[in-house]
């Protein structure tokens, strides 16, 4: 236990703020290198510093798909035979987002796809990643969304995509016959299976941290569905360096954005946390620029470590009918979105004027709903008002309004403002 706890504070130690953006397909063929740099200049010049992708095979597809593939295959194989080809073109892209200053976190894996690999197959893989790119700046996230499709792992088996889910769960949806203690007996039954799936799955994801923060010191992150949190789905989460969740794409997190950081606060004090995927900009036509801003400000003003950021299109390298049930944006309008620079401009503010360093934070609301948040410590202060007609008590100071990623001298009579001394 003294080793895990001193391996712990390293862990932490070598995590820095960042702001992230999210593209899970950007070690693929979806698009080709000149795409992809001037993907990275763009959010460069926009004050980012961090890309999240996957190494091996995405979220959402079957092994054998297109879309898995990078240069002439995937990752691995069925039998977990690697793809040599596919680790160089994936650190030609690595090393072209490192000499361009950004951090590259690394996700090894899906969680459902530890159960096609198996537990010894899966460390492998990591053994691979960790012996082709500790040299690198990365972090290393051990797995998305570790489970998932509990129970279900086949079903995107051997070249499906998640469409394909859609249409067939759809299409078997039939009233049922069976009577209601049938259908409650059944239910139990499904329920208590799924119970010991999910202790078996936790345990095998548990025993590739374990691996993994032997062969590096690397930072480590677990990637969670929404409703969860690094601390629970593995039983060694002292060995990872920040506490992690996924607040996902329904409206009804929206709380959650600034109630899980400070929770996490009072739970965890000495260790950082970290919203890895909040809202997807345009993901099911939702989530525009004013959510961004307000996911983005809220979490930075109730404590959160660092920034990620994701837009529907951008994620998947979407073309309008890739994956398309999520929605019809594609990464040619998402990279028109001007939301990341705005987000860009939030974040350099923050970063530059050390309001990370302010301990204190004071939450003001009416039924609900957030009127402002407040991080402070001694005489400075910085106040974040999501809507300034509600707030009746406003202080005085720097005005900044996110909306415009600029400072302005008078208070304005509506929207979201930030103001600071």
């Amino acid at each position: 236990m003294e080793r895990d706890n001193i391996k712990q504070i390293k862990l932490q130690n070598n995590l820095s703020h960042f702001l992230c953006d999210t593209w899970w397909y950007g070690l693929t063929n979806r698009i080709n290198n000149r795409t992809f740099e001037s993907m990275v200049k763009i959010r460069k010049e926009q004050k980012f510093d961090a890309i999240q992708t996957v190494i091996g095979v995405p979220p959402e597809i079957g092994l054998y798909n297109e879309n898995a593939k990078y240069g002439f295959g995937a990752a691995w194989d069925k039998n977990g035979n690697i793809n040599n080809d596919y680790i160089k073109s994936s650190q030609n892209r690595v090393k072209i987002l490192n000499n361009y200053g950004f951090t590259t976190i690394l996700y090894g894996a899906w969680g459902y796809q530890i159960e096609w690999l198996g537990l010894e197959k899966m460390k492998k893989w990591w053994k691979e990643i960790v012996s082709n790119f500790n040299e690198f700046n990365v972090y290393y996230c051990l797995v998305g969304e570790s489970n998932l499709s509990i129970g279900r792992e086949k079903e995107l088996l051997p070249n499906k995509t998640s469409d394909n889910l859609v249409t067939s769960r759809i299409k078997n949806i039939m009233p049922s016959k069976l009577s209601s203690l049938t259908r409650h007996l059944k239910n139990t039954l499904l329920s208590r299976q799924a119970d010991k799936l999910k202790i078996d799955r936790i345990k095998k994801w548990s025993e590739v941290v374990n691996y993994v923060s032997q062969i590096t010191d690397k930072p480590l992150f677990i990637h969670t569905l929404p409703k969860e949190t690094s601390e629970e789905v593995v039983t060694n989460p002292n060995l990872l360096s920040a506490v992690t969740v996924q607040t996902g794409h329904d409206a009804l997190s929206r709380n959650d954005l600034w109630k899980l950081p400070l929770k996490s606060r009072q739970l965890y004090p000495k260790k950082p946390f970290i919203n890895l995927e909040p809202w997807y900009e345009g993901i099911l036509n939702n989530f525009d620029q004013n959510d961004q801003l307000y996911a983005a400000w809220v979490s930075l003003m109730s404590g959160s470590h660092s920034l990620c950021y994701g837009a529907h299109g951008l994620w998947n390298l979407g073309d309008g009918t890739f994956l398309s049930h999520w929605g019809k944006q594609t990464l040619t309008e998402a990279l028109e979105l001007r939301t990341p620079f705005l987000i860009g401009k939030s974040f350099d503010l923050f970063r530059k004027h050390n309001f990370f360093d302010l301990e204190q934070v004071e939450v003001e609301t009416y039924q609900e709903e957030l009127i402002k948040i407040t991080r402070y410590s001694g005489n400075s202060f910085i106040c974040y008002i999501p809507e300034i007609r509600n707030a009746t008590e406003i202080p005085k100071g720097n005005i900044f309004v996110p909306t415009q990623g600029e400072y302005i001298k008078k208070r304005p009579r509506y929207g979201s403002v930030v103001i600071h001394n």
